[in-house]
């Protein structure tokens, strides 16, 4: 399967959740939010539902927070 991302390119398999980016960017939940808030990191998009959570592209994530791909 195949995901669309934000720049419109197929890319399979890098959309992540908020609680993955965590995880590689090693920073805290608020901190993903406030760069989505910001424009720093933008979301590839978000789940259906007013609480529905966000997907973004891993690779963006690791280049925002300087980790090594």
């Amino acid at each position: 399967m195949h995901n669309l991302t934000h720049s419109g390119s197929v890319d399979a398999g890098q959309e992540i959740t908020i609680a993955e980016a965590v995880a590689i960017a090693g920073r805290d939940r608020s901190t993903i939010i406030r760069w989505i808030g910001s424009g720093k990191l933008t979301p590839v998009r978000k789940l259906p539902g007013r609480t529905g959570t966000y997907l973004l592209d891993r690779s963006e994530v690791e280049r925002i927070a300087g980790v090594a791909s």
